[in-house]
């Protein structure tokens, strides 16, 4: 699901208005997961492994290994991304990924990012991303705003997909929830028309889904993450599962 790729990459690279970490910090950790298909279709798994670095100027950074099996097929995939402060009010970012075997993976795929603070609580997002596969190029480019209200956050936007010269739209919502010193929750939901990669065949899809994902620290250097959402890509399949992970700080 490309839209999903992007809306993880920007909940990743960007940050709420004031964040700024107090010190360096490392956060790294694993996770597995698993999908239940609908039609008769082979059950997905993904499992991955990361490692991210804030600095305390604000800048971040972070890799990310993932292997996976989707249709009967196994990839491998690499992840990263950099983003920085430009000034107090604009953050930008780029972010990249590769995949040697891109059975059902994009065989590459490059972005760019920018966020805009033009009013108190208030953000502009905007991104622009290239994937690869071997019969055809996605481009994608989405905008969307953002707006922080006591411990909560809402984001609404739109991911613009361009494939086969036909453009589709995906609309995107995200609402927050903060407690604690850094624990989250966020329920994503999105509905629109996407390009899908359909064991092997990039093809335009209706799609509409709904996620949960989090993170909760158990103490101050050990997290659980996870994730659980439903998915219904077009007459394809209708796809449940979700994600379970621990992340270490140090």
């Amino acid at each position: 699901m490309l839209v999903l790729i992007c809306a993880v990459a920007g909940i990743t690279t960007m940050h709420a208005p004031d964040a700024r970490a107090a010190e360096d910090r490392t956060e790294a950790g694993l996770l597995a997961g698993g999908d239940q298909l609908t039609e008769g279709r082979e059950r997905w798994r993904n499992e991955s492994i990361f490692i991210d670095r804030t600095w305390a100027d604000g800048r971040v950074a972070g890799v990310r290994a993932t292997t996976t099996q989707r249709f009967g097929q196994n990839d491998k995939q690499l992840d990263a991304y950099y983003s920085l402060p430009a000034s107090s009010v604009l953050r930008i970012g780029v972010d990249a990924q590769a995949s040697p075997t891109h059975n059902i993976l994009a065989k590459y795929a490059v972005g760019a990012n920018m966020q805009y603070v033009f009013a108190p609580t208030w953000l502009a997002h905007a991104s622009a991303r290239t994937l690869g596969y071997d019969s055809v190029s996605v481009n994608q480019l989405s905008v969307g705003i953002e707006h922080y209200f006591g411990d909560w956050g809402a984001y609404a936007g739109v991911i613009n997909s361009h494939a086969y010269a036909t453009d589709t739209q995906t609309w995107l919502g995200r609402l927050s929830r903060y407690y604690g010193e850094r624990n989250r929750v966020n329920l994503i939901v999105a509905s629109g028309r996407e390009p899908v990669n359909i064991g092997g065949l990039i093809t335009n899809s209706d799609v509409s889904s709904a996620t949960v994902t989090g993170r909760h620290w158990l103490t101050r250097t050990l997290a659980i993450d996870y994730s659980a959402g439903v998915t219904q890509q077009g007459d394809f399949y209708t796809r449940r599962g979700g994600s379970l992970g621990l992340t270490m700080a140090f």
